[in-house]
């Protein structure tokens, strides 16, 4: 399993707790505390059955400015910077209140007005507004499964917020053949959703989309693709 995007590897934790620890990991993430943290994990939790990178995915070798949401880590993003942290809060503030409006917290937040909750919410996204800026290295895909010597993809997990075109881009058409199933979160999912579900069409996969009020909120959906 490939978990792209990792955090501190809560995702790859779940899947290694499914499969009763039968499973090789591997797990990329580029942002130095994050990765810091990973890498404790890894060591106490996994049984060896984890591979920390410490870099990220894109359709190239580069490097590339970060921004580290220390008091919100899962919004760090190379696609967030003080330029449109502003329109961001808003759009997670959306998708955090149409959570609470479901029922996700609790009845009692549930049954606030709408604008009460727009506003409560979005000062606590507050903390999304206080950024660092890291520089880090992100690679093509297709150069790690040589380097790795991986000969088969049972699941690819992409989580990258709003990069996921870019990941995708750095599979060669000769590693498409070995990825059996994806999982994909799409932000900007109004502008990028069909595109990413036309990618994995092109390359044999059957492709199913779920997008639930929550995520409709916030622009988000998750495509799921896998071979016939």
């Amino acid at each position: 399993m490939l978990d792209v995007g990792a955090n501190i590897g809560v995702f790859s934790a779940a899947v290694f707790e499914r499969l009763d620890g039968d499973v090789r990991i591997y797990a990329f993430e580029p942002m130095p505390p994050l990765h810091a943290t990973l890498e404790r994990n890894a060591r106490e939790f996994f049984d060896g059955r984890l591979t920390v990178l410490p870099y990220g995915l894109a359709s190239g070798d580069d490097e590339l400015d970060f921004s580290y949401v220390p008091a919100a880590t899962i919004f760090s993003s190379a696609l967030r910077d003080q330029g449109n942290i502003d329109a961001e809060c808003r759009r997670v503030t959306a998708s955090v209140v149409a959570m609470i409006r479901q029922g996700g917290l609790g009845p009692v937040l549930r049954r606030m007005p709408a604008p009460l909750l727009t506003l409560l919410v979005g000062r606590r996204l507050r903390v999304m507004r206080r950024l660092e800026t890291h520089r880090v290295t992100v690679r093509p895909l297709s150069s790690v499964l040589d380097e790795q010597g991986i000969d088969r993809i049972d699941l690819l997990k992409v989580d990258v917020e709003g990069a996921e075109l870019d990941v995708l881009a750095g599979i060669e058409e000769r590693h498409w053949p070995l990825v059996r199933q994806a999982v994909v979160e799409v932000e900007r999912w109004q502008q990028n959703g069909d595109t990413v579900r036309e990618v994995f069409l092109r390359h044999g996969f059957a492709v199913s989309a779920e997008q639930d009020p929550v995520q409709q909120a916030g622009d988000i959906g998750m495509v799921f693709a896998v071979r016939p």
